[in-house]
This record gives C-alpha cells, sequence and structure tokens, in this order.
C-alpha cells in the first residue's frame, strides 16, 4: 500500500522536473539561437561604431577631381582608414597622374598615403617620377598637391630636366616641371 501512494507521487515529482528542464534548458536555449531585434540592432549598432580599418589585396583606384581622372594608383595592398579620408597603397605596381585625361606624369613608390577627400598624395619609399619627355624627379618622401597641381618636399630631390641635373635639399615644382623653387644646399649640373 505504501508503494501504490508513493508511485503518483513519484510520476508528479519527474512531471514537475521535466517541466522546469524543458522550461529553463529548452528556452534558454532556442532564446540564445534566435536572437531578438534588440540583439540584432546592437550587433549592427557595434559593426558601423567598431568597423575595422577595410584592406584590400591587389587592387585598383582612381582619384576623380572636377570629373576628370586626376590620378590612378594599382597597387598590392590597399588599406582604407576608420574615417575614409585616408588611404594607404603599398608595394605599388602603377601610379599615373593625369592632365586632360591623358597619362602625363608616372610614379614608382613603395607606399602612397592619399587624402580621398583633398586628393593630396604623400608619396615614399624610393619615389621617381617621370615624364613622356624623359624628365624625372627622384626622392625618398614627395607630396603632391591636387589643388595646387604642384610636387614639393622638404627632403633631398634629385631632377634630371633636359640634360641637367639638379640636387636640392627641398623643391616644389608644377606638374611640368617648367616652375622650379629650390632650397636647401642646391647643386646644377648644366650641359652646354
Amino acid at each position: 500500500m505504501k508503494k501504490t501512494k508513493l508511485f503518483p507521487f513519484i510520476i508528479v515529482v519527474l512531471a514537475i522536473g521535466a517541466y522546469l528542464f524543458y522550461h529553463f534548458y529548452y528556452h534558454n536555449f532556442s532564446k540564445d539561437k534566435t536572437p531578438s531585434e534588440d540583439v540584432i540592432d546592437q550587433v549592427v549598432d557595434d559593426i558601423i561604431i567598431h568597423e575595422p580599418p577595410v584592406r584590400i589585396e591587389q587592387g585598383e583606384v582612381l582619384g576623380i577631381k572636377d570629373e576628370k581622372k586626376e590620378w590612378l594608383i594599382e597597387a598590392d595592398s590597399i588599406s582604407i582608414a576608420q574615417d575614409r579620408e585616408s588611404t594607404l597603397f603599398e608595394n605599388i605596381k602603377q601610379m599615373i597622374i593625369f592632365k586632360d585625361e591623358e597619362p602625363h606624369l608616372t610614379i614608382s613608390a613603395k607606399r602612397c598615403i592619399a587624402n580621398m577627400n583633398s586628393k593630396d598624395m604623400e608619396l615614399n619609399g624610393n619615389v621617381i617620377i617621370s615624364k613622356g619627355d624623359g624628365d624625372s624627379l627622384s626622392g625618398e618622401r614627395i607630396f603632391w598637391h591636387s589643388e595646387e597641381e604642384r610636387l614639393l618636399s622638404n627632403e633631398q630631390v634629385e631632377l634630371h630636366i633636359d640634360d641637367n641635373y639638379i640636387v636640392a635639399g627641398s623643391f616644389s615644382t608644377n606638374m611640368e616641371m617648367t616652375q622650379l623653387e629650390l632650397y636647401n644646399g642646391v647643386k646644377v649640373i648644366m650641359k652646354l
């Protein structure tokens, strides 16, 4: 008789235990699998706020000014800053500055930092800038000022213009390399 009274009690305890197990385990498990809209919105906000810089392997970027091509850079690595203003190009394969939609200057450099708003660029590492007529400019750090269409440097540069060889501690020139401003220990070797 005691066994018959104990049996329904054990069944009730097992049923309550199964219900509690089902309720806490299954419902909590399914909530983790299907996030609420609030959780999804928070994840989207976190992606936007904490988004890392974009990095592209092997790409090409075209700089546009006044609806015309201004420059083109092809590089092994392109990193776009979080503010989307600065872009770093490394291991540059090809770089061109255009004039009237035609290639005007060919540039080789190890890296370039371009401001995507102003289109200004800082060129670094064995920079060589060449024109189609054979004139060239080389240095370790050269700036391109987009608005004024000028090349500048506060570090030593070497220029080969016509048959002239020029070394200067700093310089500024137009993109045709016809209006040179040379400073700091200028040395000019001219062929007459």
